[in-house]
C-alpha cells in the first residue's frame, strides 16, 4: 500500500497560514486599533499608560486553534486529493 504525503503536507502548512492569520486578526490587530502596542513575548497589550492586557480569550485560543488546524488540515489535504487526483 503505498501512500502519498504530499496532501497532508500541503493541508499542515495552509492550517499553519491560517492560525497565524486568525492569530495576528485576533489579538494583534485588536490591541493596535484601540491605541496600544502588542508584546509578542508575553502576548499582552501594551497601552500608553503602562497598563497591559490579556486577550480574555487567551485561555481558549489554544482549542481554538487546535481545532481550526485540525478541520483545516484535513479539508484541505482532501481537497489537494481530488483535484490532483492523487490516490489515498
Amino acid at each position: 500500500m503505498r501512500r502519498n504525503a504530499i496532501p497532508p503536507f500541503v493541508g499542515v502548512i495552509v492550517s499553519f497560514i491560517a492560525i497565524w492569520l486568525v492569530n495576528d486578526f485576533v489579538m494583534v490587530d485588536k490591541c493596535l486599533a484601540n491605541g496600544g502596542s502588542f508584546l509578542y513575548h508575553s502576548g499582552e497589550c501594551l497601552f500608553a499608560n503602562g497598563e497591559t492586557t490579556a486577550s480574555p480569550l487567551g485561555k481558549y485560543l489554544i482549542a481554538l486553534y487546535f481545532f481550526m488546524g485540525l478541520i483545516i488540515a484535513l479539508f484541505t489535504s482532501v481537497v489537494v486529493r481530488k483535484v490532483f487526483k492523487i490516490a489515498p
